[in-house]
């Protein structure tokens, strides 16, 4: 496999994280379209219309709140900053993103969509990698201030 450098890394995560961004605003864009010519399939029909509508607005937040908080960690990772409180900050609000994302995938799911339940699961346990990740960089951090304190 071949590898790129540090800086490389960081930046092509940077440019992906502003991909990212481009493509929710172009999904709410679609959106907006979709609801204004009265999309039957995507949205159903009738008074559902308008909570199925408001659905898919709401799981764009969740998202767009993790990538900003991506980006802001990256730019530490950048800055050499790695195993700072703010690190750990990040890496629990985007974990939490992660779980709410899962709880409004969970609770607006079609019964007959299995991807709903599906998409609720990847973000519930990738929000869980990110909890155990942020526990480590959490652990690291303590383990650092108390070896800053020893010197």
């Amino acid at each position: 496999m071949p590898k790129i450098s540090k800086n490389a890394s960081v930046t092509l995560s940077l440019v992906c994280c502003g991909i990212g961004f481009l493509g929710l605003i172009a999904i709410a864009v679609m959106l907006t379209v979709l609801v204004v010519r009265g999309d039957t399939f995507l949205f159903g029909e009738g008074t559902a219309r308008k909570w199925m509508a408001l659905r898919y607005f709401l799981l764009l937040i969740p998202v767009g709140v993790a990538n900003g908080f991506l980006v802001k960690l990256l730019l530490l990772v950048r800055n050499h900053l790695v195993f700072t409180d703010k690190a750990v900050s990040c890496l629990r609000t985007i974990s939490w993103c992660c779980f709410i994302e899962a709880a409004l995938c969970l609770i607006t799911a079609r019964v007959f969509f299995p991807a709903h339940y599906a998409a609720a699961f990847v973000a519930g346990f990738l929000g869980l990698v990110l909890r155990v990740v942020k526990n480590v960089i959490e652990e690291a951090v303590a383990l650092k201030a108390e070896n800053d304190f020893t010197i």
